[in-house]
């Protein structure tokens, strides 16, 4: 090799081993350097060693979970300033294999892809795929219905994506549907796709059975335990599994009343989940315990936050007629056997942000998420509580970043926008489908 050669060789190799570290988006600006840089970065090996050696990205934005005026409501997080027009979903809006774009729906958000839909019923949905998005690349693939074996008159869909860079740089989708000719033979049809084979693999599992209807006539059974269509659509990835707790319509109603006036969970109101790695389809029977705030009123849910942080799922419920200045957030054991308060000796209370913000209207605002990024904890009754886990809310024009355990807050965006509100409700209220989506920077490939 000739000398000229061997230097351009290495300055080529010092190169990615800069670029390695660079964020994302940075990246992706970058590619307009030159051609070698270009080339370079949309290597998909250099792709791939870039994704597995950044797998713990922060929360770059969010966004909203349907397109309102051709694009999807977002706010930035962090540092960060919305360039004018940006729309990373823009390849996925503009192309001609995806109907009706205004329609399109996020279903879920995985260390920074995200899974998205056009909502359809019945027998239509077999002939509609779903996207795999990554916004950070404007790069989608959409992903054809699992074939099917038999035909049916009814179906449910549930689709869920899991992706975890610090494992793999690859990805994989898990659709469970119940035609009739597997919901009449007590089995959930699974299929997964793999992005490393490019191909879907097809399970069978067998539905849960459910205590109270231990003896009863088929005819007569609650089927409290079987995943269906009282589940949310959109599941939460943690720890190799994908979650998907019960909808928020079917956890608000019945709750059974006993003659002392308390109130009580309807035993549907359960968590499914899918173990990636051992294929396995599992439930998690015990119910969320009805926090204090409910115990005695007629509970009704207006928001109901399900997600993940530090490799723990978590669960915040508001509900109508109880103050919203209080509430709790709570935990599901490691074992799943079931959610417990995170923070034990008191309620979440807002009302230092209340104070502090006398005309902001306490009915219009969103749990975003927890963040715990820099993570420190002490033992307290043989339980870790988390000192520096904050609670992220959205308001009309701003963010607020909260800790519910110092009852400290500050302002973590203050929105150019102060009507900007990442819902589709009005400023009373969030409608119960409103679920917001973070994002994180990725180059995965598709």
């Amino acid at each position: 090799m000739s000398s000229s050669a061997e230097t351009v060789a290495n300055i080529e190799d010092l190169l990615k081993q800069i670029l390695i570290w660079v964020p994302a988006l940075s990246l992706i600006r970058f590619k307009c350097v030159s051609k070698q840089w270009l080339s370079l970065i949309s290597d998909p090996e250099f792709r791939r060693r870039h994704t597995l050696r950044n797998p713990n990205s922060k929360i770059s934005a969010f966004f909203s979970s349907k397109i309102q005026d051709e694009y999807f409501k977002s706010i930035l997080h962090g540092n960060h300033e919305i360039p004018p027009g940006w729309n990373p979903f823009k390849t996925l809006n503009n192309s001609d294999s995806v109907p009706d774009e205004s329609k399109l729906r996020i279903l879920q958000s995985c260390n920074g892809l995200f899974l998205c839909h056009i909502p359809r019923s019945g027998l239509e949905t077999k002939n509609h795929p779903v996207y795999v998005v990554n916004p950070t690349t404007n790069e989608f693939r959409a992903l054809s219905f699992p074939v099917v074996r038999h035909s049916s008159d009814s179906l449910f869909v549930r689709y869920a994506l899991a992706f975890d860079p610090s494992i793999s740089p690859h990805y994989k989708v898990v659709c469970v549907n119940n035609f009739t000719f597997y919901y009449n033979r007590g089995k959930h049809k699974i299929d997964i796709y793999s992005s490393k084979t490019g191909e879907w693999k097809h399970l069978d599992t067998p539905f849960f059975p459910s205590p109270s209807d231990e003896g009863r006539h088929p005819h007569f059974m609650n089927k409290a335990m079987h995943f269906d269509c009282r589940s949310r659509e959109g599941a939460i990835y943690c720890n190799g599994a994908v979650h998907w707790i019960r909808d928020i319509g079917e956890a608000s109603l019945p709750f059974y009343s006993f003659p002392d006036g308390k109130f009580i969970r309807n035993e549907a109101d359960v968590l499914h989940y899918f173990d990636i790695g051992q294929e396995r389809f599992l439930v998690a029977s015990a119910t969320p315990p009805l926090p204090l705030v409910a115990k005695n009123f007629p509970p009704l849910l207006t928001q109901r936050y399900f997600g993940e942080c530090g490799g723990c799922l978590y669960l915040i419920e508001i509900y109508q007629h109880c103050n919203t200045q209080y509430f709790e957030v709570m935990e599901m054991e490691t074992d799943y056997s079931g959610w417990f308060f995170k923070y034990r000796h008191y309620r979440v209370d807002l009302n230092p942000i209340v104070a502090a913000l006398p005309g902001q209207d306490w009915n219009a605002f969103v749990v975003l998420c927890l963040s715990g990024e820099e993570e420190t904890s002490q033992e307290i009754d043989d339980k870790v509580e988390d000192s520096s886990t904050d609670l992220l809310l959205h308001m009309p024009g701003k963010v607020i970043s909260y800790n519910p355990r110092n009852k400290t807050f500050k302002t973590s965006i203050e929105l150019a926008n102060k009507e900007l509100y990442l819902t589709l409700g009005d400023h009373n209220h969030c409608l119960p489908e409103d679920i917001i989506f973070p994002y994180m920077e990725t180059l995965a490939c598709l």
